[in-house]
């Protein structure tokens, strides 16, 4: 795509109806401040479990560290987000997050960063992640409704490319000629940011639902029942587990993939890491643009068997620059599946376990550590290119079957 498309893209997005709320903007720059600060994380925690024990499996375990309290805690962060004044949470998830990379910046600067330290205080980062999802995707239904979300989580999608970019970026940059240290670093004063964007969001963002209070099971009963009595919701929660176990896997195996295939350092791993961001960002921005004047489930089936096939053609590729382009390709396939995935979500879901609804999205996105362990396990013994070739073709035969009834059904 030229300049000119991408440049008109952004111009329509400038003046797009749901960038006129102001607590919509203000909700924004958070959540670009939080992905910021996710992105620049992933890439630092691969690069240095990968430096301090030289295995892909340990890359795994730690990636397994990190997100697999989004399979644990998903569901209740999605009744918190029910129950709760939503402002509050993402207040309280972002200063987690703050005062998580200030621990890790003190100990790496101190040289007393480890393994297992870093694993730790990465189960605190992935904790926080799967309470601001939720209450943040619920906060966007409650300040636009239900006529502009799919623009609204558009744009958030932006955003997320956006700092799928600069994050990767910063972090190479950071571990290439500051050290660890300085990436957390980096990464507490992004969380700062976030958080003064925040002040102000509290009580604008909705918070305890209608209704009678029912005890935390039979919150959890409803939603899960109201989500897969949805044929839509049904699909997209079956294909992102899928996606998140088969596809999405091969993320955290980058840092692999950069050292011992193309041999490049921490610089050129976030370039290839941004290279995606970039992709998803130029998909993120065509979305956004028609305003949510398009076959939403066509899309999301069209990009969750696209992204597979590109993952094959990566695998083979031996060139840096080849692979670069392949992401990008691959970014913006993957924009498609992260944008429809909470749309759908949002309008098929009942009002009243809305929120419910999207932290069972977060369980069903948080089973990507059990990948990750799958692929640093089949890492070890074939290597990297070999393992994203075979999930990949795994990923295909599972989602066929699923996304294309969802593409022909009719809506849940």
């Amino acid at each position: 795509m030229s300049l000119s498309p991408v440049a008109a893209l952004a111009g329509r997005l400038v003046v797009a109806e749901v960038l006129q709320e102001p607590s919509y903007r203000r909700l924004w720059v958070s959540g670009l401040c939080v992905n910021v600060a996710r992105w620049m994380d992933l890439v630092t925690v691969g690069w240095l479990a990968l430096q301090l024990t030289g295995s892909p499996f340990m890359v795994g375990l730690a990636a397994f560290a990190r997100a697999a309290p989004l399979m644990a805690v998903g569901p209740f962060a999605g009744i918190v987000a029910d129950r709760m004044v939503r402002g509050r949470v993402l207040l309280a998830a972002q200063s987690v997050g703050l005062v998580t990379a200030l621990a890790l910046a003190a100990i790496f600067a101190s040289r007393a960063g480890g393994y297992w330290p870093l694993v730790a205080l990465e189960i605190v980062f992935g904790a926080m992640w799967a309470l601001d999802f939720p209450a943040r995707r619920t906060a966007l239904y409650t300040i636009l409704g239900a006529s502009r979300v799919a623009q609204a989580v558009s744009l958030e999608t932006v955003s997320m490319q956006i700092a799928k970019m600069l994050g990767p970026l910063a972090a190479g940059v950071c571990l290439a000629r500051l050290g660890p240290a300085a990436s957390y670093l980096v990464m507490a004063l992004v969380y700062t940011a976030g958080l003064l964007a925040s002040r102000g969001l509290v009580g604008r963002l909705g918070g305890p639902g209608g209704g009678a209070p029912t005890s935390v099971v039979a919150s959890l009963r409803t939603g899960l029942q109201a989500a897969w009595t949805s044929p839509t919701v049904r699909g997209v929660l079956l294909v992102t587990v899928a996606m998140n176990t088969l596809f999405f896997p091969y993320q955290h195996m980058l840092p692999v993939f950069a050292r011992d295939v193309l041999a490049v350092g921490p610089t050129a791993l976030g370039a290839l890491v941004a290279a995606d961001g970039c992709g998803a960002l130029l998909g993120a921005l065509m979305i956004a643009s028609r305003g949510g004047q398009f076959a939403q489930r066509t899309l999301f089936a069209a990009s969750v068997l696209v992204a597979p096939v590109l993952l094959v053609a990566l695998s083979g590729s031996r060139s840096f620059l080849a692979c670069v382009a392949l992401l990008v390709v691959m970014g913006a396939a993957e924009s498609g599946f992260a944008a429809m995935q909470s749309t759908l979500v949002l309008l098929s879901a009942p009002e009243r376990v809305r929120g419910g609804a999207m932290g069972i999205l977060s369980a069903c996105i948080g089973t990507q550590p059990l990948g990750t362990l799958a692929i640093g396990l089949l890492a070890a013994s074939v290597g990297a290119p070999l393992a994203f070739a075979v999930n990949a073709l795994a990923a295909l035969l599972v989602i066929i079957p699923l996304a294309v009834p969802l593409a022909r059904g009719r809506p849940g």
